[in-house]
């Protein structure tokens, strides 16, 4: 370009220098993998948790879960657990079997209750020595006794 000055070619330059090295610096960052990271594959990742959360017999290994489930998180744990019963199956907690219901339920074999009224409890003291006498049912209850009354505002 005619009009052009020294001023206007150093900055042209430098402008496409800035551009390549941004590009450069962004090209080795663009696997989106950590530096030094191994590459394994998913099978070997599954092998790593497995042994993390499970024993050599299939147990429960409680260290590795808590270990692991502090570095993951409560999300990510549950996603690799899955992840692992998915590939060995054998490892899921088994199911319990269902609750049995009975037909009709048991019933304590016990005298007839007298024709006056309901019996008390199995076991309930019936004036024995050393403890309340036994009251009569339907007898009124006596009442306990009434805290002291405060004056009112509660200085004394």
């Amino acid at each position: 370009m005619p009009g052009q000055t020294m001023m206007d070619e150093v900055a042209n330059d430098l402008a496409l220098w800035i551009d390549e090295t941004a590009k450069n610096v962004a090209l080795a960052f663009a696997p989106s993998r950590a530096p030094f990271a191994a590459q394994t594959t998913e099978d070997q990742k599954l092998q790593y948790y497995r042994a993390r959360l499970f024993n050599p017999d299939g147990s429960p290994n409680p260290q590795g879960r808590s270990e692991e489930l502090q570095r993951l998180g409560v999300e990510g744990f549950g996603n690799v657990y899955k992840a692992i019963i998915r590939r060995w199956p054998e490892l899921k907690i088994p199911t319990p079997e269902p609750i049995a219901i009975p037909a009709q339920w048991p019933h304590e074999a016990g005298p007839p209750a007298p024709p006056g009224g309901p019996m008390p409890p199995p076991g309930a003291p019936s004036g024995l020595p050393g403890g309340p006498p036994a009251m009569p049912v339907g007898a009124p209850r006596p009442l306990p006794p009434r805290p002291p009354m405060m004056p009112p505002g509660g200085n004394a």
